[in-house]
């Protein structure tokens, strides 16, 4: 729990030196137009469009904390999902449409998709979890097509949500890679430990 805690705050106190750092957001989003400064593909997730966005964020990681302690999930787990989600998560549709973007919606939103899975431990059904942030992911761009139908904010809204939910269901993805690969893991190195023992 502690190191699950203090994992928290690292990253909290990494988003605020990031957001007071000098022109941050235009510095450190990863941006089409600036490929070269290759550095934008690590920093993007860190850096944010402003205070409110931060604000948005830190709330979001502190609640995916507090479920993660609750539902006793493994640090390693937790960290290299959050962290993937992150880095890679928005990836496929930047490529496919390129365009500028920050933030660690995409983290916080694959720490969800983690943790939703997770919760069977406690006999919640996780699919239902993963619909219900689905509809809450889309829920803007649906209300502004519902009163303005297809427009410029429609638009935006509904590639925001698209790009939030590639998060979401990465985290998810990778629940179902980390349960099997990790028994494996673990298979190899009771093998080795065996090996190393035999030898002696």
């Amino acid at each position: 729990m502690k190191k699950l805690i203090l994992f928290s705050g690292v990253l909290i106190a990494v988003y605020f030196v990031f957001f007071h750092l000098p022109e941050s957001a235009k510095r450190f989003s990863l941006d089409p137009f600036m490929l070269h400064e290759y550095w934008r593909f690590i920093t993007y997730q860190f850096a944010h469009l402003s205070l409110g966005h931060l604000v948005e964020n830190i709330v979001g990681l502190g609640v995916l904390s507090f479920i993660a302690i609750e539902l006793n999930s493994n640090l390693n787990s937790f960290s290299s999902t959050y962290l993937a989600s992150g880095l890679l998560s928005a990836i496929p549709l930047w490529l496919l449409f390129p365009f500028s973007i920050l933030g660690a919606s995409n983290a916080v939103l694959g720490g969800f998709g983690l943790v939703s899975m997770e919760a069977r431990k406690v006999n919640i059904n996780g699919a239902l979890v993963i619909a219900g942030l689905t509809v809450l992911i889309f829920m803007k761009s649906f209300l502004t097509f519902a009163h303005q139908g297809i427009n410029d904010m429609f638009i935006i809204y509904f590639g925001q949500a698209l790009i939030h939910f590639s998060g979401l269901i990465f985290g998810v993805c990778l629940f179902y890679l980390i349960k099997h690969i990790a028994p494996i893991i673990g298979k190899k190195k009771r093998y080795v430990l065996r090996g190393g023992a035999a030898s002696t």
